[in-house]
């Protein structure tokens, strides 16, 4: 049966799918049907579903192998596959108070940044803690022509710590943690990359955006003021209300984004309430 798309958003860069159950084998046609839409939308939405971690992990598998995050103190044990985003933890994972609550794109602090990531809502608090995700098509698109020739064909410098550094003094003070720290191997990883500020899309041909306030730290070839004064611009450009989907969680959701043409911003919610996360990544490619 052929799934079926509804538009989330006016630009129809966000959908909700209809007709796959995603803890059912998959065909070949279905898994086609899907690369082809999250190529087109960059957004797919999974409605009422309920998945075993070993189903999430074979469902996501169909469309590359699976990254395994380096910050391991968040992974679920027996399946490292799994990053798991909780604020209370479990069986032996780390809690984290708001995980990814700035704009980011998944590991573009890698040399071969993410396809893409898979994220499911397992307890949601009954309000609050929506996830933002920018349109970084249109983000390029709408750019003023003077701009797009300012950056194109530049890199912009990616790295990690300075955002760990940034979430460890959040998280201290968060219940239940314990106070852990890079080891001198997570550290060597997370060793600064150069990725092209405009990126072609390997599947679409289509130019995106790919900077993020979370993990891009400069331009190279500029300096410092000059480089983060021009990150900041692209960066507010990038996440103006036209070029934003707010998605409100339920239970069961299933969230399946292009991590090379969005990025996404997790938002605060009431810590009273229980919210946990389980989410696979998809490995990429180098962008050029």
């Amino acid at each position: 049966m052929p799934i079926s798309t509804k538009p989330l958003t006016a630009s129809d860069f966000v959908v909700e799918v209809a007709g796959v159950d995603l803890s059912e084998p998959q065909d070949a046609e279905t898994i086609a049907e899907l690369r082809t839409a999250l190529g087109k939308h960059s957004v797919l939405v999974f409605r009422e579903q309920s998945l075993t971690s070993e189903q999430q992990i074979e469902f996501t598998r169909h469309f590359g192998d699976l990254e395994i995050h380096l910050v391991r103190q968040y992974l679920m044990p027996e399946h490292p596959e799994i990053i798991v985003l909780s604020n209370v933890g479990a069986d032996g994972v780390k809690p984290t108070a708001n995980g990814g609550a700035y704009w980011h794109s998944d590991i573009s602090y890698r040399a071969k940044p993410p396809l893409g990531s898979l994220l499911y809502g397992i307890e949601v608090p009954p309000e609050g803690g929506n996830t933002l995700f920018a349109d970084m098509y249109g983000a390029y698109d709408t750019l003023p022509d003077d701009v797009k020739r300012k950056v194109e064909g530049r890199k912009a410098v990616h790295s990690y710590l300075e955002r760990f550094k940034a979430m460890r003094s959040i998280d201290r003070s968060h219940k239940g943690e314990d106070k852990f720290e890079l080891d001198e191997e997570q550290k060597k990883s997370f060793a600064p990359v150069l990725h092209p500020i405009v990126r072609t899309h390997p599947e679409s041909g289509r130019k995106a955006l790919f900077v993020n306030d979370g993990f891009t730290i400069g331009i190279d070839g500029m300096g410092d003021d000059e480089g983060k004064a021009l990150l900041r611009d692209l960066n507010v450009h990038a996440t103006r209300e036209p070029l934003v989907y707010s998605h409100a969680w339920r239970p069961g959701d299933v969230v399946f984004w292009d991590n090379r043409s969005t990025m996404h911003c997790a938002t605060s919610y009431d810590p009273a309430y229980t919210r946990t996360m389980h989410r696979t990544t998809i490995q990429g490619d180098t962008p050029y």
